[in-house]
């Protein structure tokens, strides 16, 4: 496994990580570690999510180069949602 060497974080922070640390019951490092961790799989989901709408929206243009269907325009779904009050 790599390891890191972290620098100049701030005492707060610190402070507030090993007090989570206390709380869940595991070592400053097994704390550090598994907020990397959890960031880490934030980050692949946002890049994963990204690519999907990315390829939504690559289809949609393949399927309506113009933009919106007639009548699926977003002003219209509006306008008939309101009138319809």
């Amino acid at each position: 496994m790599p390891n890191l060497h972290i620098r100049d974080l701030p005492l707060g922070a610190v402070d507030t990580l090993r007090s989570a640390a206390v709380r869940h019951g595991r070592s400053l490092n097994a704390e550090l570690v598994a907020a990397l961790v959890e960031r880490a799989n934030q980050e692949a989901q946002r890049e994963s999510l990204a690519e999907r709408l990315e390829d939504v929206r690559r289809r949609w243009r393949g399927h309506n180069p113009d933009g919106f269907p007639p009548g699926l325009e977003p002003e219209t779904i509006i306008r008939e949602a309101r009138d319809s009050r």
